[in-house]
Parts: C-alpha cells; sequence; structure tokens
C-alpha cells in the first residue's frame, strides 16, 4: 500500500471546497498541485477522474462533511509601477481598473486569499515595495505614489523588476506599467537574477507600455520580450484608456486557485504569418488564446479541424484573448496572419471558479446550468457577475471598456446596457449614431416655411431670407428694409416693431486725448476691440479723425485707423466710408466699414465697429478742432442773433416742467435717471437749486462733461423705496425721485415726481467686454430702461479658484485641468443665481463657429468628456467648473471659451441644477496634428513634455453669452454618470 497522502507513489491532490448551502449544494473550487517530475498525461489519468469524481460526489451528497467558505490560496497580484513624472495620468488609470478588477474576482471567487503587492521604480531609485492581504489597505497604496523625476526617458524597470519578484510570492501575476524603455537592460547581475527568480517562482510578467523612449528593435525594449517570453508573459503596447480591457485577461488569472494554470503553447515571431499544432490532454475547464502584438487575423481549430467556436473577450490592435469552454481533447491548430512583430499564447486552465450542485433549481435565475462531472455546473450569464448560485448585474456604463457606446452616451440594462444616440443623431449599424438630416423634411424640422433649412452634424439651422426678420423658426418682413426711416436717421428693430433714432441724438462721447495722430505709441498700448455704436470725438486730441494714411505707431497704438474718404456734409445723411489701418507698408492692411454722419453744429458722428485686429484703434485728426464754439455733447453751435452759441440739439421748445425729458440708464448695479442741463437752463433751473427728497438715500452727479444732473440709485429690492416685480421672464426695478426747484426768495413753487423704471430679461446674449446699451424711453412722470447683466470669465490654475492665469494669452500644457470661474454682475446679487447653461469651446473667436466642443450641454457635463467636473452651478452669483485642456485636430494652435448663461431669480425658482455624480476618469495624452508649440523630445525635458502638447489658451475679452430657451432652472434630465 502506498504511503498515507501518495495515490501511486505520487502526492495526492489537495482539494478546497467551499459549501454553497446548508445542505446538498456545494460551491467546489479544486486545485491539482504536483510535482515537476510527473508527467502530466499520467496525472491525469491516474488522479484527476477518480479522487475528484469522489470528493464532488462526497461532498454533494454529504453537507454534513463540508465547511463553510474555505479560504483558497489564489494567484497574488503584484503591480511594479513607473513613478515618473509622465505617468500621473497612468497610475490614476490603473488605481480605476485595479478597483474594477479586484470588485470583479471577489464576486467571482469571494474565499480567495493572495497576497497584493505594490513596488515602484523611477529613476535613480527604486522601491519601496509594499505587501498586504487586503484589499482595502492594496487600494489605498495608490494614495501614497507620487510622481516626479525621470528626466530621461529609460528608467530603472529591472530594478523594480527584481524587487518585485523577491516580494512576490510563487505563481504571482507581476504587471509592470510604464511608459519608457529600461535603463538598466544590459545589467548582468539584474537580469541574472531576474531569470532565476522567474524559474524558481514560476512568476508571470506582463508589461502594460502606453509609450516608447525609441524603436521597437532597441535592446533597452526587447528586454522586455525576452523577460515575457521566459515568464510565459506578455507584452501588450496600449493607448491608456484600453488599460481596463487588458485587465479582462488578468480577471482570468486571478479568479481562479493558483497553480490551476497549464502553459500549453507559447511562440514569438518577428513579423511573419505561421500555424502552430499543440495537443491537449487534460480535461482542462477553459481553454485561453491570447496575442500580443498587431495581427491581421487568427484561426484556431480543434480535433478533427473542427471550429471550437471560440467567444471574444477581447480583440484589439494591441492584442486579442479568445476563451473556449470545455476543450476536447486532441490535436489542435492556430494559425495567425501577421506583418509585425506579435507572440501567441495557449493556457488551459484545470480549475473551475463556478459552484456545482445536484439540482439545476440551485442555480439562479441568471446562471446557465450545464452538466459537470455527474453534477451541474452554475455559471452567471453574460453581463451578470457572482458565483453561479448568486448573479448580479454588470454595470457595462461604470467603465468605458465594458460598453462600445463611442459616439453616444451609455444606458444601463438588466444583464446589458443600451448605446444611446444624442439629440440630431438616430441609431445606425453596431453601437455607431448616424446624423439625421432635419432638413430632408418639413416633418423633421420646425423652420417656418419661408426659411431655408441648413443641416449640421447632430443639428440644424433655419435662416429667414434676406429682408426677413427673425430665427428662422419665426420669420417677419424686416421693415427696416423698406428705408422707412430715410438717410439722415437709423433704423433699429425693438422686436417686431422699429423706431428711428437719430445717430446726432444718441451717441457716446470718447474724449479722449490720447487718439491724435500728434501722439507716439506709448507703453499702455490701446486697442478699439471693443467699439461697437455711434461715437462722437471731443477734447483736445480731435473732433473728427483724419483723412490721410496716418504712420505706424500713432495714437497710442500699433496700426492707427483712419478714413479713405472724405466726409459728408449735413445734407448727406448718414453715409458709409471705409476705414483704414497702416501696418507693414501697407496704408490700408486691415479696413473696416464705418458710417458717418454730419450733425447740426459742425461735429461728426462715427459708427464704430470693434477693429478687425489688435492693437488697431480709431485716431483723430488734431487739426480738427472747432474753434467758434465748444458746446456739450447733447448741445449744438448755432450762429445766432449774430453769433455762435450753445443750444439743446434736438430743437425742442422747453417752457414748462412738463416739457423736461429726463432719461433713465440701467445698469448692473445701480439705476441713473439723467437730466439735460440744456434743458434745465431753457427754465432757467441751476442744477445747485434742486432739492431732492431723501437725498441720502441716493447719489447726485453734476457731470460737466456730458452736460447732464443725475440721480443714482441702488438696485436692491426695499432699499430707499426700490421695488422688485417679475413675470417670470423679466425682473422689473422700479423707483420714484421727488424734485423741488428753489426759485429766486428762497421759495419754492413746483415739484416733479419722476418713476424710473428698469427691466432685466433673464436670459441674455451677454458681451463680456461690450459696454451697457439701454433702451431709453423719455417721460416726464414714468421712465423705464432695459438693463443688461454683465458677465466676468477668468481661468485659474488650481482647484481653489484662488490665482487665474493673467493676460490675454495663456500657455497650458494639454491634460493640464484648468478651472473656470463665471461670475455675475447685476442688481441685487442676494437675488440671482448664476445658471451656466451651455459652455463650449471653438478654434477661432467667433462664439457661431460650426465647430464647437461642448464641456457644458443643457447644464449638464458633458457625456463624452469624463475630465469634465462642475464645482457650482446654480447655487450663487458664481459658477465654477473644471476640465482637461485640449487641442482642436487640424491647423489650429488656439482655443477660445464661450458661455451661454442664465441669471435665475433664485425668489421664485430653485436655481440648482440636481446635484450629479460623476466617476472621473483621466483623458489620454492627446496626440494631434495640430499648430503648436510642442517641444521635441530632448533630455532637457522631462518624458511629460514628450507626451504632451503645448497649446495657447486664449480668454477671448469678448465671449458672448448667448440666450437660451426659457424654462425652469431645476434641469430634470441630467442624468446619474456614477
Amino acid at each position: 500500500m502506498s504511503p498515507a497522502g501518495l495515490v501511486h507513489g505520487v502526492p495526492a491532490p489537495r482539494f478546497n471546497t467551499r459549501v454553497a448551502g446548508p445542505s446538498r449544494v456545494k460551491w467546489l473550487y479544486w486545485t491539482l498541485v504536483y510535482p515537476s517530475s510527473v508527467g502530466t498525461s499520467r496525472w491525469v489519468k491516474v488522479t484527476m477522474h477518480i479522487l475528484l469524481t469522489f470528493l464532488i460526489l462526497f461532498l454533494a451528497s454529504d453537507g454534513s462533511h463540508a465547511q463553510t467558505c474555505t479560504p483558497t490560496v489564489t494567484s497574488s497580484l503584484t503591480y511594479l509601477v513607473d513613478t515618473t513624472g509622465s505617468m500621473y495620468n497612468d497610475l490614476q488609470q490603473l488605481s480605476l481598473v485595479n478597483k474594477w478588477i479586484l470588485d470583479r474576482t471577489t464576486a467571482r471567487f469571494p474565499c480567495g486569499v493572495r497576497q497584493y503587492t505594490m513596488v515602484e521604480f523611477n529613476d535613480p531609485t527604486f522601491g519601496p515595495a509594499r505587501v498586504t492581504n487586503s484589499i482595502d489597505a492594496f487600494k489605498t497604496f495608490f494614495n501614497n505614489l507620487t510622481v516626479a523625476g525621470g528626466d530621461d526617458c529609460p528608467e530603472l524597470a529591472m530594478n523594480g523588476l527584481k524587487l518585485a519578484l523577491e516580494k512576490s510570492p510563487p505563481g504571482s501575476s507581476i504587471l509592470l506599467l510604464t511608459d519608457a524603455s529600461a535603463k538598466d537592460y544590459n545589467v548582468n547581475s539584474i537580469l541574472n537574477s531576474i531569470r532565476s527568480l522567474i524559474l524558481t517562482k514560476q512568476s508571470q510578467v506582463i508589461f502594460l507600455i502606453t509609450g516608447l523612449c525609441s524603436g521597437s528593435n532597441d535592446p533597452k525594449f526587447l528586454i522586455y520580450r525576452d523577460i515575457a517570453s521566459l515568464s510565459y508573459g506578455h507584452i501588450f503596447q496600449i493607448d491608456l484608456l484600453d488599460l481596463g480591457k487588458v485587465f479582462n485577461y488578468v480577471d482570468f488569472a486571478l479568479s481562479r486557485p493558483v497553480n490551476s494554470t497549464v502553459k500549453v503553447l507559447y511562440e514569438y515571431y518577428n513579423g511573419t504569418s505561421h500555424c502552430d499544432d499543440f495537443s491537449v490532454t487534460s480535461d482542462f475547464s477553459t481553454l485561453l488564446v491570447i496575442t500580443d502584438g498587431p495581427i491581421t487575423s487568427i484561426r484556431i481549430l480543434g480535433p478533427g479541424s473542427k471550429d471550437p467556436n471560440p467567444k471574444t473577450i477581447v480583440s484589439e490592435k494591441w492584442g486579442s484573448l479568445f476563451e473556449i469552454r470545455k476543450p476536447s481533447k486532441g490535436a489542435w491548430t492556430i494559425c495567425v496572419v501577421s506583418t509585425f512583430p506579435h507572440a501567441v499564447q495557449v493556457e488551459g486552465l484545470t480549475a473551475t471558479n463556478t459552484s456545482v450542485t445536484k439540482h439545476c433549481s440551485d442555480c439562479h435565475a441568471h446562471a446557465i446550468c450545464e452538466a459537470y462531472l455527474d453534477l451541474f455546473e452554475c455559471t452567471c450569464k453574460d453581463g451578470y457577475i457572482g458565483n453561479g448560485f448568486s448573479c448580479s448585474d454588470v454595470d457595462e456604463c461604470a467603465y468605458p471598456w465594458l460598453n462600445n457606446c463611442t459616439d453616444g452616451y451609455c444606458e444601463n440594462t438588466n444583464g446589458s446596457y443600451d448605446c444611446v444616440c444624442p439629440a440630431g443623431y438616430t441609431k445606425g449599424e453596431g453601437d455607431t449614431c448616424v446624423d439625421i438630416d432635419e432638413c430632408s423634411s418639413p416633418v423633421l424640422n420646425g423652420c417656418h416655411p419661408s426659411a431655408t433649412c441648413i443641416n449640421y452634424v447632430g443639428t440644424y439651422t433655419c435662416q429667414c431670407p434676406p429682408g426677413v426678420l427673425g430665427d428662422g423658426f419665426n420669420c417677419e418682413t424686416d421693415p427696416c428694409a423698406r428705408d422707412v426711416c430715410g438717410s439722415s436717421k437709423e433704423c433699429i428693430l425693438n422686436g417686431s416693431s422699429y423706431f428711428c433714432s437719430d445717430p446726432c441724438v444718441n451717441h457716446s462721447v470718447l474724449d479722449e486725448p490720447w487718439r491724435s495722430t500728434a501722439n507716439d505709441l506709448y507703453v499702455n498700448i490701446k486697442c478699439d476691440n471693443d467699439k461697437n455704436g455711434w461715437y462722437r470725438f471731443i477734447g483736445s486730441g480731435g473732433i473728427r479723425m483724419p483723412e490721410f494714411c496716418v504712420p505706424e505707431k500713432r495714437c497710442s497704438t500699433h496700426a492707427s485707423m483712419w478714413l479713405n474718404g472724405s466726409h459728408p456734409a449735413p445734407t448727406d445723411g448718414i453715409v458709409s466710408r471705409t476705414g483704414c489701418a497702416h501696418w507693414g507698408g501697407n496704408c490700408c492692411r486691415y479696413s473696416s466699414t464705418i458710417q458717418i454722419k454730419a450733425c447740426p453744429g459742425r461735429y461728426h458722428v462715427y459708427k464704430l465697429i470693434r477693429t478687425p485686429a489688435c492693437s488697431l484703434a480709431y485716431c483723430t485728426d488734431p487739426s480738427s478742432l472747432n474753434g467758434e464754439c465748444l458746446c456739450a455733447p447733447d448741445e449744438e453751435c448755432r450762429f445766432v442773433s449774430g453769433s455762435y452759441g450753445c443750444y439743446c440739439n434736438d430743437n425742442r421748445t422747453i417752457s414748462a416742467i412738463s416739457d423736461l425729458r429726463p432719461t433713465v440708464s440701467c445698469g448692473t448695479q445701480s439705476m441713473k435717471t439723467t437730466f439735460r442741463k440744456c434743458e434745465l437752463r431753457a427754465l432757467n433751473i441751476d442744477v445747485k437749486d434742486i432739492i431732492l427728497a431723501n437725498s441720502n438715500c441716493f447719489t447726485v452727479l453734476n457731470d460737466n462733461i456730458t452736460n447732464t444732473f443725475s440721480v443714482l440709485s441702488t438696485l436692491r429690492a426695499g432699499k430707499c423705496g426700490m421695488t422688485l416685480t417679475t413675470n417670470g421672464t423679466h425682473d422689473f426695478f422700479m423707483n420714484s425721485f421727488e424734485f423741488s426747484f428753489v426759485l429766486p426768495g428762497n421759495i419754492i413753487r413746483d415739484k416733479l415726481i419722476t418713476t424710473s423704471t428698469c427691466i432685466y430679461p433673464l436670459d441674455m446674449r451677454l458681451s463680456l467686454a461690450t459696454a451697457l446699451n439701454p433702451i431709453i424711453s423719455s417721460t416726464n412722470i414714468s421712465v423705464n430702461g432695459t438693463g443688461q447683466f454683465k458677465a466676468h470669465m477668468a481661468v485659474y490654475n488650481s482647484s481653489d479658484y484662488k490665482y487665474p492665469y493673467e493676460g490675454t494669452q495663456v500657455d497650458i500644457y494639454t491634460k493640464t485641468v484648468i478651472y473656470i470661474g463665471v461670475f455675475l454682475e447685476g442688481p441685487d446679487p442676494s437675488q440671482y443665481a448664476m445658471v451656466l447653461k451651455n459652455c463650449y469651446a471653438t478654434p477661432s473667436n467667433n462664439p457661431d463657429d460650426l465647430r464647437k466642443y461642448y464641456i457644458i450641454e443643457n447644464r449638464c457635463p458633458s457625456t463624452i468628456d469624463n475630465t469634465v467636473s462642475i464645482a457650482e452651478n446654480g447655487l450663487s452669483s458664481q459658477a465654477r467648473f473644471s476640465f482637461e485642456m485640449f487641442a482642436f485636430v487640424g491647423d489650429h494652435d488656439e482655443v477660445y471659451l464661450h458661455c451661454e448663461i442664465y441669471a435665475c431669480n433664485n425668489r421664485t425658482t430653485v436655481c440648482s441644477p440636481i446635484q450629479l455624480s460623476l466617476q472621473l476618469l483621466v483623458n489620454l495624452p492627446f496626440f494631434v496634428n495640430v499648430f503648436i508649440i510642442a517641444p521635441k523630445y530632448t533630455s532637457i525635458l522631462d518624458s511629460y513634455c514628450a507626451n504632451a502638447l503645448v497649446i495657447r489658451f486664449v480668454l477671448w475679452k469678448e465671449v458672448l453669452f448667448c440666450t437660451g430657451f426659457l424654462e425652469t432652472c431645476k434641469p430634470s434630465h441630467c442624468k446619474s454618470l456614477s
């Protein structure tokens, strides 16, 4: 009789079991460990069938002999990680993937016991090594990693691997993650130790390579192939976001007992097609076929040249994984077509991680029941995870490598998932999204019958015909196209109506001596990229634009704007002239159209638009000063009774207080009610004789430049008589003022009560660098005006939003997290909250550029960019968000950011959007062909610079905040992305 513990003189197999239920149902993990001196075929034939059948039948029939969840030693896991400066994103992604793989293997193999090891390497140091048996402790190891150093690309990978092999138990899976080659590839003492440790411990080394210092034929890289071949491992050259797909293979290695894998075939080929034969002589539960490196095609044939119908787990350009359940014994063949270096490996799994029972009814409803050694095996279906007796749904949307939703967004379903296309798209073949041509049928769009539908990818626009007003969805005839105001006035649309405005009356004043062509370029360079409207030049610098080519670097700017043509006469009305800028020897290097009108009083007004570039500015001719009389902006010089004098320029007769026409200007913090002094003088009223009731509540301005008398009141409800009402689309601030006029003898006979109203639309289109242009309504009793909220946007370099980048242009690496703060400035900030509706980037400064990349869309973070994080939106008068910097594909070296905002009245509405639970992923280094400031890789730059781009992020001073749809402040459609 053989000694105890032996079968036919061979050490007996060790069995590990777990009871699945209180009696007849058992969950069996089995492991066969045998000396290397004993042949596999003999061992399997002699022991496997007899002992395993006996044991399983014994456990399935007698629950009293079973134990509860006996711990089973499984393959240990070791991470050998490169901690140089360029590896920050790689380690963040590894931490995410690690959480997924550990949760998954725990669900499939809850009684597994393994060692977890974390080893670091860098240059010029390596280590430390951290070891634990706790999954939770292992996850915290990532918190102790610090990326730094690595100025030259090769790192001390071999020193790190030697330490990892020493600290890892036999049979461990060692994953080496790096974006560099091995600096110590030729240190023989280290390499000899590595080879000895691999042969002794039989550990498997898997290289995960996300970058290269040089070519794949460099000896510093080829050492990885030598070690992978020796350890029966792999080299996967991957993009960072594919890291999760590689771990599908790791899943098979970790969810089984130690020593349950048989090496069947390993071959490496240097770019040739081939067929390999191998034999399956054991009762494997699963056959795994793995390739690493690019291949064109692979064909697997079982005994008798039959197709074994392998299940594709992974199929990528960098490698593939195929699973064959219960492979038949006999001769097998693998044929591979490839022209690149690659390896082919076949592994047989001798253990199952599923549950066995006498009755299929014990299997979970989402499990498959199959016959297994006179019993039944429970295996969770695809889309579920568990031990077969218990199966739970896999959330494929939680991790991007579990789904193929590249075009749309992922929605988890029970046992599967669905790729949902965004608005403007429909489902195509597979999981693709195809643009809907809304213009192909009137049913698909909401364009007005007279409008033209223009289709874009994912959306469409409607355009009214020329001379017709509207947004394309509603079109009305443009009355201004019929020249209803004549040549001397400007037609201004007001919704569906219009009014005629005389620019000689309605204009702004520019009293800026630096505009004189007599001034050379100063340090404080000027640029008129914020001018938009009618202006009059006054002051010592001149009152008219020059009609001659102005030399470069005059009037405090680089390229001086002058008028290419003569000024009009008063009878000409409003005319158009070309404004030119002198630069590079070309007197009209830049040009724009300027409208001009000659006004009574021998002065001109100009309709200026933003200069076509910076730094350009509109200049004045110092010889154009008017010597007859110097009138205020609201007056004109007239020759009356034999002399020149200044008179109100509207020719109105002022004979009573009721003839006064105050105006209201609506700012972001205050309401301004203004009287013209020329009208007061017509009634012999001096501003010093005006008494304002409750004057301590208001600010009085006596402006001698604009020749006006004004009262400023703070826009705060309940303060100094200010009231606030709303109709849901507009807020109305209203206040009344009582004026008394003191006559000689210190008596009063007249009082004037005016009521001023400022109207603020809650949806608005704002320009950060454009002055407010209120709609002025004149009346002797009530004064209404329309104001605009003002917004500011800044770029910060840290999450505390304390340190903004300075200047109008900032150089930022791609993958750098930038922080954006948007601040609302308007009346009574306690009443309003800033809501970001849409924030998007364009490659040009045009906010209507057809090429848009949405960062925030419809108040929700982008569904395709998981680096977007919203810190605050709809909670106060400021909003904050962040994202990783990127570049546009093509010849674009600048990125412009635009936001559409909504001023939400938090007295009547809940302004904050639904709180999103967002699982952030770290973005890849962005490799695109763009015109960039990109350093070539040299020894001076660290490896981060080699893997990232440097682009210019321009904080566009004229970002337009567009109007949006009027809807509730609380979006109900934002989906949880956790």
